[in-house]
């Protein structure tokens, strides 16, 4: 008699999904599956949209990782435009996706999967989960949850918002080339990044 083990929902995971298991007559895995369970529907509805809207739209599709999709819409217009960015800002495009590729990691590890790699597979799971963590570890707990606020904060710097950029990017890309003479804008960013990084 063949039989059907479903997960649902998976958690820890950026995202909503399920797996289904699908065992033989002999109880042996015959097939899995994975599920993503979630329908947006972003490439509808930015059908028929100005090219230009596409950067503020995208963003949205993820609260994790809201730059990537910034960004390959704002490459897309660039390629659209047959046009080349100056340097600086490529390397300012760089350096949010670096800023959203730290925070995406520390949540990734620190909040989802740490509490099953440092706590132990066997342990309460009552208890494994980021709470235990930090009751059983709070300085690494509070590491983490610093070295995600950094990241946050190198996209805020540059894309005026944490969240969301929308059009955002454009703005504090201006912001930045107004204030490049004047030293005191990269000495705030410095140092509130400095707070960050120093206990």
């Amino acid at each position: 008699m063949t039989k059907t083990i479903v997960i649902d929902p998976i958690t820890r995971i950026e995202g909503h999904a399920k797996i289904s298991v699908f065992l033989n007559d002999a109880g042996e895995v015959e097939d899995a599956r994975f599920h993503v369970v979630e329908y947006r529907g972003f490439e509808k509805f930015c059908e028929g949209r100005p090219f230009t809207e596409m950067a503020g739209i995208t963003a949205r599709i993820c609260g994790i990782c809201p730059v990537s999709h910034l960004l390959a819409s704002a490459k897309t217009g660039d390629k659209i435009l047959a046009v080349k960015i100056p340097i600086a800002a490529e390397k300012l495009r760089r350096l949010m996706n670096l800023g959203q590729i730290t925070q995406s990691h520390a949540l990734s590890f620190f909040h989802l999967s740490s509490p099953d790699f440092l706590l132990g597979w066997d342990s309460d799971p009552a208890k494994r989960n980021v709470f235990g963590l930090i009751e059983a570890n709070p300085d690494l707990a509070r590491a983490g949850i610093r070295l995600r606020q950094f990241g946050q904060t190198v996209i805020e710097l540059l894309g005026a918002k944490k969240f969301m950029l929308l059009g955002q990017y454009q703005e504090a890309c201006d912001r930045l080339y107004q204030k490049k003479a004047d030293n005191g804008f990269a000495i705030a960013c410095q140092n509130r990044l400095r707070r960050l990084i120093l206990p």
